[in-house]
C-alpha cells in the first residue's frame, strides 16, 4: 500500500531504531533500517519473544495505558529507561498507539541508545561519591588528632566559642574540664616517648565513654585534654569530671602501671571569652596539682 510505504519511509530517516507492534496479536509488523540493521529482521514474529526471548508480554510494555477503554490509540506517549540484556545496552524508550494506514491499531516503539550516557552518569555519581569521601576525610583530617583520635585543638577552640556563643545568646550552661596526666614527663623520662604516646593513646575511649551524649573530648596540647559540656552547671561537670578521675586511677598500663590526672573545672560567667574561661580552668587544674595531683578543683 502506498500509505504503508510512505509511514515506512519517514520512519527508515529517523536515525534510531523504531519497531511497531500489532496490538492485536503482539507481532512484529515493521521495523526501520536503523532497527534492522542492529537487531536484525523480526517481521512476523512475537515481539516479546523475539526482542526478550519472554514468553508473555514484557511488564514495561504499556500498551494497555496508551488505549482506551474501547481499544483505540489515547494520544498519550510513554518515555522511560530500559536495559536490553540481549545486547547489554541502555536504551531510551517512547512508546505510542497509533492507527496504521491499513487500519490496525499498533504501538509503536523508539529506541535510542544511551548507554554511553549511562555510563558516563554513572562514571559522574562514582566521581561525587569519591568527592563527597574525600571531603569527609579532609574534615576529619583537620578536627582530628592525629595521635588520639579526638577532637584537635583548633576544633575545640570551635566547641568552645559555640558553648560560649550558647550561654550569651540562649543562657545555655556550659561548662569546662581541663585534665592532664600527672607526672607525665616522668613517664616519658624512664619508659621513653613511645611509651608515653601508648598512655596518650590509652585515654580517648574511656574518655569517650565517660562522658554524657553532647559533651566531647579534645586533646588541648601534649598530656592536656579539655571536655566541652554545653548544658552542664558547675556541679553536674565537677561530678563528671570525678568519675573520669577514678575510671582513669583504675587504669593498669603494661609496663608503665597505674596513672591518674588531676582536673579543673569551671562554669562559664557573664563576660568570659575564650581567654578568660581557659584561664580560669587552667588555674583551676594547677590548682589540683597544687594540693597533691589526683584530684578535682573547681575555678
Amino acid at each position: 500500500m502506498m500509505e504503508n510505504a510512505l509511514f515506512e519511509s519517514h520512519f527508515d530517516l529517523i536515525p534510531f531504531g523504531i519497531y511497531v507492534v500489532d496490538a492485536a496479536t503482539n507481532c512484529i509488523i515493521y521495523c526501520n533500517k536503523a532497527f534492522h540493521e542492529h537487531f536484525g529482521n523480526h517481521i512476523g514474529r512475537c515481539c516479546h519473544l523475539a526482542l526478550y526471548e519472554r514468553e508473555s508480554p514484557c511488564p514495561w510494555c504499556h500498551l494497555p495505558e496508551l488505549m482506551t477503554a474501547q481499544g483505540r490509540p489515547n494520544g498519550q506517549t510513554r518515555v522511560f529507561e530500559h536495559f536490553n540484556e540481549s545486547d547489554d545496552r541502555w536504551y531510551q524508550m517512547q512508546v505510542r498507539a497509533m492507527t496504521w494506514p491499513d487500519g490496525r491499531v499498533v504501538r509503536y516503539a523508539i529506541a535510542v541508545d544511551i548507554s554511553q550516557l549511562k555510563a558516563t552518569q554513572n562514571q559522574l555519581a562514582e566521581a561525587h561519591a569519591t568527592l563527597a569521601l574525600t571531603n569527609l576525610e579532609l574534615v576529619r583530617l583537620s578536627t582530628t588528632d592525629m595521635l588520639t583520635g579526638l577532637a584537635n585543638r583548633q576544633h575545640v577552640e570551635t566547641l568552645l566559642l559555640a558553648g560560649l556563643a550558647g550561654r550569651a545568646e540562649e543562657g545555655t550552661p556550659y561548662s569546662l574540664i581541663m585534665l592532664d596526666i600527672d607526672h607525665f614527663k616522668a613517664i616519658n623520662d624512664r619508659y621513653g616517648h613511645l611509651r608515653g604516646d601508648a598512655v596518650l593513646r590509652a585515654l580517648p575511649g574511656m574518655l569517650r565513654q565517660g562522658v554524657p551524649t553532647g559533651a566531647t573530648v579534645g586533646r588541648w596540647g601534649g598530656e592536656e585534654f579539655l571536655v566541652s559540656c554545653p548544658g552542664m552547671r558547675l556541679a553536674e561537670a565537677y561530678v563528671l569530671a570525678e568519675k573520669l578521675r577514678l575510671a582513669i586511677a583504675g587504669i593498669d598500663l603494661a609496663e608503665v602501671g597505674a596513672i591518674t590526672c588531676s582536673f579543673g573545672v569551671v562554669e562559664a560567667r557573664t563576660g568570659d571569652d575564650l581567654e578568660t574561661l581557659l584561664t580560669r580552668v587552667d588555674h583551676a587544674l594547677y590548682a589540683a596539682k597544687d594540693l597533691g595531683r589526683n584530684r578535682v578543683e573547681t575555678g
